[in-house]
């Protein structure tokens, strides 16, 4: 199966109205995107506030991120895509990936939900690239204030390449998306973890990893062994998934001595 949902400038066309709606559906807690993922990123935001801050949003595929950052109190938003979007709201500014690479742009948050693990495979008209993920992450960081936040979601699951509709990410490839990051925390909606051994290939959830931008490849082992055993005041579904992730990063280091 081979996809091709490479679409013309302003075939996304984001009018006022919709952000309007799009806002209502959010106070409501309505809105229906990303189903049960949605409440993901009402608890972070809980967390993890936009208001004031500037944002980065990797990828549009609708009325979404972008409306979440807006919706929170983000000063200025600015989307990124490889098709432009029209996002008709004042505080959004749009452009495409060469557009991005002629600017010194630097925000505090960024979000890359459901994108980067489309990077590379051709399907929305971006550059063939065995490693277009692990190089749009490194873009992403750069684009980040010292301390930045990313809001990051890739399918999690046994490590698999559906061509050409996305990756799915677990203890080979996750660690070298998350080289120059801290896994932080982690949102996930599902009672079960992603990485169960019972688990067939191809199978995957999603949760919402909060990452901060680090200026060393990876974490000290102290670090991450901390991360890993501290339960703190996270549900234990949570914790399980922010503990395995962290301990992927940990092996990914011994392996590579």
């Amino acid at each position: 199966m081979y996809f091709n949902e490479a679409v013309g400038n302003g075939n996304v066309h984001n009018s006022a109205e919709t952000y309007d709606r799009t806002f209502k559906a959010f106070e409501k807690r309505t809105f229906k995107y990303y189903g049960k993922e949605i409440n993901a990123f009402y608890d972070a935001l809980e967390r993890y506030s936009f208001n004031g801050k500037t944002a980065l949003i990797w990828g549009l595929a609708g009325c979404n991120c972008e409306a979440l950052a807006v919706w929170n109190k983000a000063s200025k938003v600015y989307v990124v895509d490889y098709n432009k979007p029209i996002c008709d709201y004042p505080s959004i500014e749009v452009l495409t990936h060469s557009e991005l690479n002629t600017r010194e742009l630097k925000t505090d948050f960024a979000i890359s939900y459901s994108s980067f693990e489309h990077d590379g495979l051709g399907r929305y008209g971006d550059p063939i690239d065995p490693n277009g993920d692990i190089k749009a992450m490194q873009t992403a960081r750069n684009a980040l204030n010292e301390n930045g936040i990313l809001f990051f979601g890739v399918p999690l699951g046994k490590d698999a390449l559906y061509w050409n509709a996305h990756r799915i990410y677990g203890k080979i490839r996750l660690p070298l998306l998350l080289k120059g990051w801290r896994c932080i925390d982690v949102f996930n909606v599902y009672s079960e973890s992603p990485f169960d051994e019972a688990n067939k290939v191809g199978s995957h959830r999603q949760s919402l990893m909060i990452l901060r931008k680090i200026k060393e490849e990876y974490p000290s082992d102290a670090e991450l062994k901390e991360i890993i055993d501290k339960q703190s005041d996270r549900s234990a579904h949570n914790h399980r998934v922010l503990s395995e992730i962290n301990q992927f990063v940990l092996d990914h280091k011994k392996e590579r001595g």
